[in-house]
């Protein structure tokens, strides 16, 4: 039965820049929450890169004629179906268009299919969290899901070391100044490679300067190492959270997981 998920917090995984792993984050955190007992919805909203589909093993080859951007409640096609998937709850625009077409949309209309996805997917009745995978920026779909009213808005920012990413993240950390969301932390991905043969710790960027890093202002949940194999993985849709093939990495995404708990039952009523 499809429940209202109104008053659901959510966790909304936000990046300044593209190619920093944010959509591997986020993925990775639903179902590191999933595995700790959470009923998580995973919303797809970054409608220009909706690559959640294909890291869980799923894409529509099939071509859409069209999309409905808004439909009346209680009409023929009302609510959005989710796909489970791993023990989670998917909804994506990646669902809703083949897998080599676009979404080129003006601003009303990228806000109100990612708010059709939020709200009229019938997700299960008990979700108790929707991890909403952001596109890169601060442009209009940010603004819609940090503007939400009546739930809370938990904000993870994604950075690799290299200061580029970290300034462009300042700039959005300073964006959510002007919402009710709450910066709750950062996880760092891209963090070094680890050789397998001899275990040394190489890094792949230079890190951040102090005075340009987002670790002033944000706590760090995470370090992420990367890894060849798990990269290859996600491609093929097992993401390392189902493989748990480099541990470092599950042992990161469960430790970051577990402080984001602390932050979803705030507030939460003694059952």
């Amino acid at each position: 039965m499809a429940g209202d998920v109104t008053g659901v917090p959510i966790l909304a995984v936000a990046s300044g820049k593209g190619g920093v792993g944010k959509t591997t984050v986020a993925v990775n955190l639903a179902l590191a929450l999933s595995a700790a007992g959470r009923r998580v919805g995973l919303v797809d909203a970054d409608l220009y890169g909706p690559d959640i589909p294909r890291m869980m093993g799923l894409r529509r080859q099939a071509t859409a004629s069209s999309v409905t951007v808004y439909a009346a409640g209680g009409g023929r096609g009302a609510r959005l179906e989710a796909v489970n998937r791993y023990g989670i709850q998917l909804a994506s625009a990646g669902f809703l268009i083949g897998a080599n077409q676009a979404l080129g949309l003006h601003a009303g209309l990228a806000q109100a299919i990612v708010s059709r996805l939020i709200t009229q997917t019938a997700w299960a009745g008990d979700t108790d969290c929707l991890v909403v995978d952001l596109p890169p920026g601060t442009a209009d779909i940010q603004q819609l899901v940090f503007g939400q009213r009546g739930r809370r808005v938990i904000v993870v920012v994604v950075v690799t070391p290299q200061v580029v990413a970290h300034q462009d993240v300042r700039r959005l950390i300073a964006d959510l100044g002007r919402h009710p969301a709450l910066a709750v932390g950062g996880i760092e991905n891209m963090a070094g490679f680890t050789c397998p043969c001899c275990g040394t710790t190489t890094p792949l960027f230079p890190a951040a300067p102090d005075d340009e890093s987002i670790w002033t202002q944000v706590s760090r949940l995470a370090r992420i190492p990367f890894s060849p194999r798990a990269a290859a993985d996600a491609d093929e849709g097992r993401p390392v959270m189902l493989t748990r093939g480099v541990t470092a990495q599950v042992a990161a995404y469960e430790s970051a997981a577990a402080q984001l708990q602390r932050f979803l039952d705030a507030g939460k009523s003694p059952a």
